[in-house]
């Protein structure tokens, strides 16, 4: 969303876009919705330029667009890996956050089952897995969490946040582990309120 800047109230208020005069009306625009999207750099466009025009062919391919797209990719792995403190080889791509979100639940229900079987003396009979998570969390997390708990695959506690401050309280975290709990999933800053998560004092 854009806002006139001085102003109590957006031209043509009510209105799902504005007009092309509206819009030159808007000398002065503050940008307000950096946490859904933000403007793309100048930097991301001329690297998104560089790859369509000289590495578009497949990743997987010995000629020489092919060869010019995986050491692209090779790259880019090698420069998350050092962003996040990571290997390279450990570097996944996805196709965005939901895929990503919802790789990580279950891989983790499926190697708890997996190191359950394993250890089938040290378990109980019909143990399932236990996630922790907040009650404001992305529906990329609380949705397949909820489908996971309805058909009886995983248990999970939504954590509810502070009524004050909007922030999942570390002791009540730390007070719904259990010895089945195999995860604990709270974002770093909460996609609708920017609350900035104590992710620190958790992890």
């Amino acid at each position: 969303m854009a806002a006139n800047a001085g102003t109590d109230t957006m031209p043509g208020e009510g209105k799902h876009c504005l007009d092309k005069t509206e819009k030159n009306n808007l000398v002065h625009k503050v940008y307000l919705d950096y946490n859904a999207t933000t403007p793309t750099v100048p930097e991301v466009v001329e690297a998104v330029k560089e790859a369509m025009q000289d590495a578009w062919g497949n990743p997987s391919s010995s000629y020489a667009a092919g060869c010019k797209a995986k050491e692209l990719i090779d790259a880019a792995r090698v420069n998350v890996a050092r962003m996040v403190g990571g290997k390279p080889e450990d570097i996944v791509f996805t196709s965005g956050g939901t895929e990503a979100n919802n790789m990580v639940l279950f891989s983790a229900v499926d190697h708890f089952m997996k190191e359950s079987k394993e250890r089938h003396n040290n378990v109980l009979e019909n143990e399932l897995p236990h996630i922790i998570t907040s009650n404001v969390e992305h529906d990329s997390i609380a949705l397949p969490l909820l489908h996971l708990q309805k058909i009886q695959k995983a248990e999970v506690t939504f954590v509810p946040v502070s009524t004050l401050t909007g922030r999942v309280e570390v002791d009540d975290v730390i007070a719904a582990v259990r010895p089945n709990t195999c995860l604990v999933s709270i974002m770093l800053a909460n996609n609708e309120t920017g609350v900035i998560m104590v992710s620190n004092c958790l992890f």
